[in-house]
């Protein structure tokens, strides 16, 4: 039984997540019919003329387009907590601390979307990051958990750092905080400024988005974190950073030199190319999704990247496949990993074990849980079923576009090894997650626990499956997803009308392209299953009983991931064989599989003992004698004066 009060807040809980979905969905139909003419307003409240620092706010189509994704993307995540967040109440654990962080972390959120300048982004950003490390610190008990939170909290403000040095700077070259008067103050910087700006946007965004190699906080954070959070954080919270690249690189910096493209394009490839790679080889259910979300960041980066090539070489086409590709993977990627992460919550309630080597045969025992994470899967995976697909098939067409414009010289060559590389990346995502729902779902119970696992909470089964159904509707209906996604298009090309009208204004033809890949994949199913008669009969072992140990383990299923990929995964194994006397006979065999760190092994444990390194020698300084300091004080007394002169 559940006390009144925590029925009450659930209630509150629930009746708050509709009614944001119910505004997120009205909002997007609005703003998509008004078209064209509505981005060119704009809200703003309380500006304190001459103060220098202001709060204000503003809404165009860019805006919405992400505020449609934060709302429906946290609408999904809190009603999916009304049925996770029982089992910490049958536990007694409070949850009022996660209530008020849940909710200020959204609200935190939306005034990211809407700042309209430099303090009002740094203030409520803040707000944003902290919030969530308080989410991901719920479960405190745990320390792996608390570990997960810390370095979340310092890549988060390493990278604030880089993004308060930049506002301020771009503060002091234009004496305002207001994007509008960034944007118009652009063109009079030299190009060594535009270019320190850039990377310190870069850094500062891309560690928050999870680019590699800022990328070491969200595999940690993003498995520690409750599933609901795990859900809105890669669903929606790593959308937010991209939507700032946008928003402050694109719109206010401006197009910059090539090599901006380049960057985005090389560090986007890399991400996906580690991001899929790492997710190839993990035994957590979790940690495997969240480097599915680095993979999926680095897609979305290169969609980036091949904008501003396209941008910088005036090929509007191939710019338009790009952004459309941006855009429209931005909003499938929030709908199938929020399910995934679902699905996984519920695996983890129902087994109390994110490891996959002791799952299997959960499909007998949560179907309806399997059902909505192998559709979370087929979209993921970019099969031509769902919306995935669509967005890197315009992906690939972008890039074939840019390439194909070029008349000669080294970026033909090495823009169709961007190609090679995204398709290579598709093809290890679908044996990453063939081997997350077989290992997960198929095959005999590897466990107890595995074996006594039952159903999910009704409201956690049924919400992944709501979200599948709005992923349907977005590849059945493309009129309504592509006219939504017209709104920052058209922001992003200040109002010009697009140069995919084909796309824009036929989507009937994309529908139809739909239901003829469907029905010839359905009529390939049917055909294959009628050649013969079924028979089903037990599996058969030399006579021997069927056991569990028998099947594919999750490191057996990747292996060859892992052998292939040796040198850039850091995979070191030993195996340790006992023949008892002859070499004929083995009597048992011990294998030790390992995966290293490879980026904090390289580059951040040496930058950590540099810096701890240097703080100990800066700490000599301070000996404790007041003769020492007196000799500082005039020493730095002596230098100003100089330099004053």
């Amino acid at each position: 039984m559940f006390s009144k009060g925590s029925r009450s807040i659930r209630q509150l809980l629930m009746s708050l997540s509709i009614g944001l979905a119910v505004v997120g969905l009205i909002l997007g139909t609005v703003l998509t019919f008004l078209g064209g003419e509505w981005h060119k307003t704009g809200l703003h409240f309380f500006t304190e003329a001459g103060a220098g620092i202001s709060l204000t706010w503003k809404l165009d189509g860019l805006t919405a387009f992400f505020l449609c994704i934060l709302l429906l993307g946290q609408s999904f995540s809190s009603l999916y907590a009304l049925g996770y967040l029982q089992e910490y109440e049958e536990k007694k654990k409070p949850l009022r601390s996660f209530y008020v962080s849940w909710f200020l972390f959204l609200g935190s959120m939306f005034g990211v979307l809407l700042a309209d300048d430099g303090f009002t982004f740094l203030l409520t950003w803040e707000m944003m990051s902290l919030f969530s490390f308080f989410l991901v610190l719920y479960e405190h008990e745990d320390l792996q958990n608390r570990k997960a939170a810390y370095i979340y909290l310092i890549m988060t403000h390493v990278g604030t750092v880089f993004l308060t040095a930049a506002v301020l700077y771009l503060y002091a070259m234009s004496g305002s905080f207001a994007f509008e008067v960034w944007a118009k103050a652009a063109p009079t910087l030299t190009i060594i400024q535009l270019n320190l700006l850039f990377i310190a946007f870069f850094i500062g965004l891309g560690t928050k988005a999870g680019f590699v190699p800022f990328h070491i906080w969200l595999p940690y954070a993003h498995s520690a974190a409750p599933s609901p959070v795990s859900s809105l954080m890669s669903g929606v919270m790593v959308k937010v950073a991209l939507y700032l690249f946008i928003r402050l690189v694109w719109l206010t910096l401006g197009p910059g030199p090539v090599w901006w493209g380049w960057l985005f394009l090389a560090i986007g490839a890399l991400s996906a190319l580690i991001g899929i790679l790492y997710a190839s080889v993990q035994s957590d259910i979790k940690k495997l999704l969240a480097f599915s979300t680095i993979e999926n960041v680095g897609i979305l980066g290169m969609a980036l990247g091949s904008a501003f090539l396209a941008r910088s070489w005036h090929n509007a086409w191939a710019m338009d496949l790009a952004l459309l590709a941006f855009f429209w993977h931005t909003l499938q990627h929030m709908l199938f990993k929020s399910m995934l992460f679902m699905g996984a919550g519920n695996i983890i309630q129902a087994t109390h074990t994110r490891n996959l080597e002791r799952l299997g045969g959960l499909l007998k025992r949560m179907p309806k849980t399997g059902l909505g994470a192998l559709i979370g899967i087929i979209g993921i995976t970019a099969l031509p079923q769902l919306g995935g697909f669509w967005g890197e098939l315009l992906l690939f067409q972008s890039l074939w576009v840019n390439t194909s414009q070029l008349l000669n010289g080294w970026s033909k060559v090495v823009l169709p090894l961007f190609i090679g590389l995204l398709a290579l990346v598709g093809g290890l995502s679908i044996a990453t997650f063939v081997k997350w729902f077989g290992i997960s779902f198929l095959g005999q119970a590897r466990s107890l626990v595995a074996e006594k696992a039952k159903e999910a909470h009704p409201v956690q089964v049924i919400t992944p499956l709501i979200m599948s159904g709005l992923a349907v509707l977005s590849v059945l209906w493309p009129a309504g997803t592509l006219a939504l996604i017209n709104l920052p298009l058209l922001v992003m090309r200040d109002g010009e009308t697009l140069g995919i009208g084909s796309v824009i204004g036929k989507p009937i033809h994309m529908t139809s392209v739909y239901l003829m890949i469907f029905s010839l994949l359905l009529l390939t199913v049917v055909i294959l299953s009628k050649r013969k008669a079924r028979r089903v009969t037990p599996t058969w072992n030399c006579g021997s009983p069927l056991t569990p140990s028998m099947q594919y383990s999750a490191t057996g299923l990747t292996k060859p991931i892992r052998i292939l990929f040796a040198k850039v995964l850091g995979s070191h194994r030993q195996v340790d064989r006992n023949f008892e006397g002859t070499p004929y006979s083995l009597h048992s065999l011990n294998y030790e599989g390992e995966i290293k760190a490879v980026f904090e092994d390289i580059f951040y444990r040496p930058l950590i003992r540099g810096l701890l390194w240097v703080a100990t020698q800066i700490r000599k300084l301070q000996e404790g004698n007041i003769h020492l300091y007196l000799g500082y004080l005039l020493i730095t007394m002596i230098v100003v004066l100089i330099l004053a002169r």
